[in-house]
Protein backbone atom coordinates (compact mmCIF):
# COMPACT_ATOMS: atom_id res chain seq x y z
CA UNK A 1 0.00 0.00 0.00
CA UNK A 2 1.30 3.24 -0.78
CA UNK A 3 1.78 5.87 2.07
CA UNK A 4 -0.14 8.95 1.65
CA UNK A 5 1.72 11.75 0.05
CA UNK A 6 3.01 14.33 2.95
CA UNK A 7 3.18 17.91 2.85
CA UNK A 8 6.49 19.59 2.90
CA UNK A 9 5.54 22.44 4.68
CA UNK A 10 3.41 20.89 8.06
CA UNK A 11 4.41 17.04 7.30
CA UNK A 12 0.66 16.01 7.58
CA UNK A 13 -1.12 14.48 4.57
CA UNK A 14 -1.62 16.69 1.77
CA UNK A 15 -5.53 15.89 1.88
CA UNK A 16 -5.95 16.77 5.07
CA UNK A 17 -3.88 19.77 4.80
CA UNK A 18 -6.23 20.73 1.29
CA UNK A 19 -9.53 20.04 3.13
CA UNK A 20 -8.22 22.64 6.29
CA UNK A 21 -6.95 25.39 3.90
CA UNK A 22 -10.39 24.71 1.97
CA UNK A 23 -12.46 25.40 4.57
CA UNK A 24 -10.49 28.42 5.94
CA UNK A 25 -11.20 29.97 2.08
CA UNK A 26 -14.97 29.23 2.39
CA UNK A 27 -14.68 31.45 5.58
CA UNK A 28 -12.52 33.63 4.16
CA UNK A 29 -15.04 34.33 0.84
CA UNK A 30 -18.12 34.17 3.34
CA UNK A 31 -16.78 36.96 5.42
CA UNK A 32 -15.57 38.86 2.87
CA UNK A 33 -18.92 38.45 0.66
CA UNK A 34 -20.32 40.19 3.53
CA UNK A 35 -18.42 43.35 3.49
CA UNK A 36 -18.28 44.13 -0.48
CA UNK A 37 -22.06 43.20 -0.06
CA UNK A 38 -22.27 45.92 2.26
CA UNK A 39 -20.52 48.37 0.24
CA UNK A 40 -22.63 47.11 -2.31
CA UNK A 41 -26.27 48.02 -0.66
CA UNK A 42 -24.90 51.17 0.59
CA UNK A 43 -24.59 52.45 -2.83
CA UNK A 44 -27.97 51.56 -3.80
CA UNK A 45 -29.16 52.60 -0.72
CA UNK A 46 -27.96 56.65 -1.03
CA UNK A 47 -28.54 56.11 -4.37
CA UNK A 48 -31.99 55.39 -4.26
CA UNK A 49 -32.78 57.68 -1.24
CA UNK A 50 -30.76 60.93 -2.52
CA UNK A 51 -31.04 62.64 0.62
CA UNK A 52 -30.92 66.16 0.56
CA UNK A 53 -30.62 65.96 -2.89
CA UNK A 54 -26.84 64.78 -2.19
CA UNK A 55 -26.25 61.72 -4.39
CA UNK A 56 -25.03 63.52 -7.58
CA UNK A 57 -21.16 64.72 -7.44
CA UNK A 58 -20.81 68.55 -7.04
CA UNK A 59 -18.76 71.22 -6.76
CA UNK A 60 -18.80 73.24 -3.59
CA UNK A 61 -17.77 76.93 -3.81
CA UNK A 62 -17.74 79.14 -0.35
CA UNK A 63 -18.06 82.78 -0.15
CA UNK A 64 -17.07 84.69 2.76
CA UNK A 65 -20.66 85.52 4.11
CA UNK A 66 -20.97 81.72 4.30
CA UNK A 67 -23.34 80.89 2.16
CA UNK A 68 -22.85 78.64 -0.58
CA UNK A 69 -22.43 80.42 -3.88
CA UNK A 70 -22.15 77.76 -6.76
CA UNK A 71 -23.02 74.24 -6.71
CA UNK A 72 -22.11 73.04 -10.69
CA UNK A 73 -22.31 69.53 -11.17
CA UNK A 74 -19.72 67.02 -12.25
CA UNK A 75 -19.22 64.29 -14.59
CA UNK A 76 -20.03 60.79 -13.17
CA UNK A 77 -17.12 58.44 -13.69
CA UNK A 78 -16.29 56.78 -16.78
CA UNK A 79 -17.60 52.83 -17.22
CA UNK A 80 -14.70 51.89 -19.13
CA UNK A 81 -11.96 51.21 -16.44
CA UNK A 82 -14.88 49.68 -14.53
CA UNK A 83 -15.29 47.21 -16.96
CA UNK A 84 -11.64 46.69 -18.21
CA UNK A 85 -10.30 45.95 -14.70
CA UNK A 86 -13.04 43.21 -14.40
CA UNK A 87 -11.92 41.92 -17.82
CA UNK A 88 -8.17 42.04 -16.86
CA UNK A 89 -8.74 39.73 -13.57
CA UNK A 90 -10.99 37.24 -15.48
CA UNK A 91 -8.09 37.08 -18.01
CA UNK A 92 -5.60 36.68 -14.90
CA UNK A 93 -8.30 34.08 -13.82
CA UNK A 94 -8.73 31.78 -16.43
CA UNK A 95 -5.24 31.79 -17.74
CA UNK A 96 -4.44 30.31 -13.77
CA UNK A 97 -6.93 27.90 -14.07
CA UNK A 98 -5.39 26.73 -17.61
CA UNK A 99 -2.25 26.35 -15.90
CA UNK A 100 -3.69 24.31 -13.08
CA UNK A 101 -5.34 21.90 -15.15
CA UNK A 102 -1.69 21.36 -17.40
CA UNK A 103 0.12 20.72 -14.27
CA UNK A 104 -2.24 18.46 -13.44
CA UNK A 105 -1.36 16.63 -16.35
CA UNK A 106 1.95 16.52 -14.82
CA UNK A 107 3.42 19.75 -16.42
CA UNK A 108 4.76 21.75 -13.76
CA UNK A 109 6.15 24.61 -16.17
CA UNK A 110 2.48 24.72 -17.36
CA UNK A 111 1.65 25.99 -14.07
CA UNK A 112 4.79 28.32 -13.75
CA UNK A 113 4.35 30.07 -16.81
CA UNK A 114 0.28 30.72 -15.89
CA UNK A 115 1.19 32.14 -12.96
CA UNK A 116 3.59 34.53 -14.18
CA UNK A 117 1.26 35.53 -16.69
CA UNK A 118 -1.52 35.98 -14.59
CA UNK A 119 0.60 37.96 -12.11
CA UNK A 120 1.60 40.06 -14.76
CA UNK A 121 -2.03 40.37 -15.86
CA UNK A 122 -2.98 41.88 -12.64
CA UNK A 123 -0.55 44.16 -12.15
CA UNK A 124 -1.46 45.86 -14.87
CA UNK A 125 -5.07 45.69 -13.43
CA UNK A 126 -3.94 47.02 -10.34
CA UNK A 127 -2.35 50.12 -12.05
CA UNK A 128 -5.21 50.81 -14.02
CA UNK A 129 -6.97 50.90 -10.87
CA UNK A 130 -4.69 52.99 -8.92
CA UNK A 131 -4.96 55.42 -12.14
CA UNK A 132 -8.96 55.18 -11.75
CA UNK A 133 -8.64 56.02 -8.25
CA UNK A 134 -6.49 59.17 -8.61
CA UNK A 135 -8.30 60.47 -11.83
CA UNK A 136 -11.71 60.80 -10.80
CA UNK A 137 -13.14 64.25 -11.55
CA UNK A 138 -14.69 64.53 -8.18
CA UNK A 139 -13.47 64.02 -4.63
CA UNK A 140 -14.50 61.74 -1.76
CA UNK A 141 -16.59 64.20 -0.37
CA UNK A 142 -18.48 65.86 -3.34
CA UNK A 143 -21.50 63.66 -2.83
CA UNK A 144 -22.51 60.50 -1.71
CA UNK A 145 -22.40 59.22 -5.27
CA UNK A 146 -18.81 60.17 -5.02
CA UNK A 147 -17.92 58.55 -1.93
CA UNK A 148 -19.71 55.29 -2.57
CA UNK A 149 -17.45 54.88 -5.44
CA UNK A 150 -14.60 55.54 -3.93
CA UNK A 151 -15.29 52.91 -1.28
CA UNK A 152 -15.81 50.61 -4.25
CA UNK A 153 -13.03 51.49 -6.03
CA UNK A 154 -10.37 51.24 -2.78
CA UNK A 155 -11.99 47.25 -2.36
CA UNK A 156 -11.59 46.62 -6.11
CA UNK A 157 -7.79 47.74 -5.00
CA UNK A 158 -7.51 45.83 -1.75
CA UNK A 159 -8.82 42.73 -3.56
CA UNK A 160 -6.18 43.11 -6.55
CA UNK A 161 -3.16 43.50 -4.21
CA UNK A 162 -4.28 39.93 -2.79
CA UNK A 163 -4.48 38.08 -5.48
CA UNK A 164 -1.13 40.13 -7.02
CA UNK A 165 0.53 38.63 -3.42
CA UNK A 166 -1.05 34.85 -4.08
CA UNK A 167 0.31 35.07 -7.66
CA UNK A 168 3.42 35.45 -6.74
CA UNK A 169 3.55 33.26 -4.03
CA UNK A 170 2.53 30.39 -6.36
CA UNK A 171 5.14 31.28 -8.76
CA UNK A 172 7.92 31.09 -6.08
CA UNK A 173 6.20 27.70 -4.66
CA UNK A 174 5.75 26.48 -8.21
CA UNK A 175 9.39 26.85 -9.45
CA UNK A 176 10.60 25.51 -5.77
CA UNK A 177 8.29 22.31 -6.06
CA UNK A 178 6.45 22.91 -3.36
CA UNK A 179 3.15 23.09 -5.63
CA UNK A 180 3.37 20.20 -8.24
CA UNK A 181 0.77 17.18 -9.40
CA UNK A 182 0.75 15.89 -6.59
CA UNK A 183 -0.02 19.04 -4.51
CA UNK A 184 -1.56 21.69 -6.57
CA UNK A 185 -4.53 22.43 -3.50
CA UNK A 186 -2.34 25.97 -2.74
CA UNK A 187 -2.79 27.09 -6.55
CA UNK A 188 -6.57 25.73 -6.78
CA UNK A 189 -7.32 27.49 -3.72
CA UNK A 190 -5.72 30.70 -4.92
CA UNK A 191 -8.23 30.03 -8.68
CA UNK A 192 -11.07 29.86 -6.66
CA UNK A 193 -10.46 33.04 -4.44
CA UNK A 194 -9.65 34.68 -7.97
CA UNK A 195 -13.24 33.44 -8.86
CA UNK A 196 -14.69 35.65 -6.26
CA UNK A 197 -12.93 38.67 -7.19
CA UNK A 198 -14.22 38.66 -10.35
CA UNK A 199 -17.48 38.18 -8.88
CA UNK A 200 -17.12 41.11 -6.79
CA UNK A 201 -15.71 42.99 -9.71
CA UNK A 202 -19.13 42.86 -11.07
CA UNK A 203 -20.92 43.72 -9.22
CA UNK A 204 -19.27 47.05 -8.69
CA UNK A 205 -19.30 47.41 -12.51
CA UNK A 206 -23.02 46.81 -12.44
CA UNK A 207 -23.50 49.71 -9.67
CA UNK A 208 -21.31 52.57 -11.54
CA UNK A 209 -23.00 51.72 -14.99
CA UNK A 210 -26.70 51.32 -14.13
CA UNK A 211 -27.59 53.28 -10.69
CA UNK A 212 -26.49 56.79 -11.59
CA UNK A 213 -28.75 59.57 -11.53
CA UNK A 214 -30.89 59.01 -8.45
CA UNK A 215 -34.28 58.05 -9.51
CA UNK A 216 -35.75 60.07 -6.10
CA UNK A 217 -36.49 63.35 -7.95
CA UNK A 218 -38.03 64.71 -4.89
CA UNK A 219 -35.55 63.88 -1.56
CA UNK A 220 -36.52 64.07 1.64
CA UNK A 221 -34.64 66.90 3.61
CA UNK A 222 -33.06 66.07 7.06
CA UNK A 223 -31.78 70.22 7.49
CA UNK A 224 -29.62 72.71 6.48
CA UNK A 225 -26.35 73.03 7.15
CA UNK A 226 -24.34 76.13 8.66
CA UNK A 227 -21.12 76.59 7.35
CA UNK A 228 -19.15 78.44 10.26
CA UNK A 229 -17.35 81.86 9.57
CA UNK A 230 -15.23 83.09 12.46
CA UNK A 231 -15.01 86.86 10.24
CA UNK A 232 -18.95 87.02 10.84
CA UNK A 233 -20.52 89.15 13.22
CA UNK A 234 -21.52 87.37 16.28
CA UNK A 235 -25.71 88.19 16.92
CA UNK A 236 -26.66 90.20 18.86
CA UNK A 237 -28.38 89.32 22.65
CA UNK A 238 -32.21 89.43 22.80
CA UNK A 239 -33.36 91.98 25.43
CA UNK A 240 -33.89 91.21 28.47
CA UNK A 241 -37.73 91.82 29.23
CA UNK A 242 -38.05 94.48 31.38
CA UNK A 243 -39.59 93.92 35.08
CA UNK A 244 -43.65 94.53 35.49
CA UNK A 245 -44.14 97.77 37.34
Amino acid sequence: MTAPLVSPTTGEPVAVVARRNRLGLIFLIVADFSGTMALIISYCYLWSLNVNNGWAPNQQTFGNNDLLKSRSPLPWAADWPFWTILVLTAIATVVLWIGIRSMRGGHRGGLLGAALVALLVTLAAIALQWWQITTFPFGPGNGSYASAVFLLTASALAHLLLVGFLLLAITNRTRAGLVSSENPFQAKLVGYWMVWVCASLLLGALCTTFLKASPNTTPANFGEFSLFNPDAPAPSPSASPSPSQ
